[in-house]
């Protein structure tokens, strides 16, 4: 195992990769689909794109316009996700007990009876109706509103063949997925790659907190 020193990660980064990868994780599941797409965030600004790969219950997200291929691979089934970092040929796996975004990524079983799978993605109360049929991209949907609790409203577009959604406008964040190619993925985009060593995140937290808490040695008085 590589030690904490030798991996520089930015925190900030993998607080990114590992939220969006749990916010993924909550979604429920239907039938196997395999597909490519373009995740574009519109809100808030200035929010990171992705590639996104879908085959059955394993999705990879990659950063678009990142200098280093980093990725979140994700077993939906095992409910378990985890960060490919090639610069260091090194894997981070997520830490449990994070809070999800309330982005509905959800799978429901049925495009036109989305509600139930939406409620129980948020888990509050609020409501859920069905706008009707719509088209994104030149793909048919159909189109969900949503309210929370606390008043914020929110839509979704459920595309119909892959019983997915593919975008979602809400009053702080929006994102679509676009140049969708429906098509066999290679299983290569959802494993270890040879070579790669886990990084341990908790122990590289540990070492971070015991410099800081780390006294400082006395220095000698300047000769007079």
């Amino acid at each position: 195992m590589r030690h904490s020193q030798e991996i520089p990660l930015s925190p900030k980064l993998i607080a990114r990769f590992v939220g969006f990868a749990m916010l993924v994780l909550a979604s429920s599941l239907a039938i196997a689909q395999q597909f490519s797409a373009d995740l574009i965030r519109t809100k808030p600004q200035g929010a990171a794109n992705s590639k996104v790969y879908i085959s059955g219950d394993k999705v990879r997200f990659e950063a678009i316009g990142q200098k280093e291929k980093n990725a979140v691979i994700m077993d939906l089934t095992k409910g378990t996700s985890m960060m490919v970092l090639p610069g260091n040929n090194s894997y981070v796996v997520s830490e449990p007990g994070r809070t999800p975004t309330p982005m509905p990524f959800f799978r429901p079983a049925d495009a036109d009876n989305a509600c139930a799978a939406w409620e129980k993605l948020v888990s509050k109360p609020g409501t859920c109706s069905k706008v009707g049929e719509d088209a994104i991209g030149g793909r048919s949907t159909v189109k969900y509103k949503g309210t929370a609790a606390n008043g914020d409203t929110g839509y979704a577009w459920v595309d119909s063949k892959l019983k997915f959604v593919i975008k979602w406008e809400g009053e702080k964040s929006a994102c679509e997925f676009q140049n969708i190619q429906e098509g066999p993925q290679a299983a290569s985009l959802f494993g270890i790659p040879a070579g790669y060593e886990k990084f341990d995140l908790a122990q590289a937290k540990k070492d971070a907190a015991a410099k800081k808490t780390k006294p400082k040695p006395a220095t000698k008085p300047t000769p007079q």
